[in-house]
């Protein structure tokens, strides 16, 4: 499964400037996600770190693995919930025996995800609703090591490997590599809020 910048709007609270990944190539839940970043000399950060010498700072390297961490774990709880309320028939064995069609709500919003709202708004793609309200993760303990800098051209790609969720928290190992070299290494263990931001 991949995922497009809107696609990653839809599943983490943060906005621009503060966007650190650029694409998901991959994310397999429960188990890995592995997104991209794009390093520019027009991202926001660049003239102050330093002017003499451009160097994406280490924090943000962190940040763009917790946001692929937070990727896998939104994206993970989203395809439980699916499995969790699909309706099932002998034609399709996700459908109860002999529903009409019209009335099985379609899913709305961005790559499919439900965005809830009023019954009317399941047909227009939804505003509104629970889903519009996104967990707050808050990211508790992080070991990290950075090995190379990264500059300006580079594109870096993050590798979150879960090591053990819980509904409220997890703990997951990420690596980032540019080109095939690795950059940095950490281990982030982060809780979730369901209070949300709009």
């Amino acid at each position: 499964m991949t995922l497009d910048f809107e696609q990653i709007k839809e599943l983490i609270p943060q906005r621009f400037p503060f966007i650190m990944i650029d694409r998901v190539l991959e994310v397999e839940p429960g188990k890995h996600a592995i997104a991209v970043k794009n390093v520019s000399g027009n991202d926001v950060f660049i003239p102050g770190h330093f002017p003499e010498k451009a160097i994406m700072p280490g924090a943000l390297i962190i940040e763009a693995m917790a946001q692929t961490a937070i990727i896998l774990f939104a994206y993970t709880e989203e395809q439980k919930k699916d499995r969790n309320n699909l309706p099932s028939s002998p034609a399709n064995p996700a459908l109860p025996m002999g529903t009409d069609f019209k009335s099985v709500p379609k899913k709305g919003g961005v790559g499919g995800f439900f965005k809830g709202g009023k019954e009317g708004d399941l047909e227009k793609g939804g505003q509104g609703g629970a889903s519009d309200k996104k967990p707050l993760y808050y990211f508790g303990s992080v070991k990290a090591r950075f090995l190379y800098p990264v500059v300006p051209g580079d594109q870096i790609k993050i590798k979150v490997v879960n090591v053990k969720s819980l509904p409220t928290n997890a703990y997951v190992s990420a690596e980032a590599f540019v080109d095939d070299k690795l950059i940095a290494e950490a281990e982030l263990v982060f809780s979730v809020k369901d209070e949300g931001l709009k």
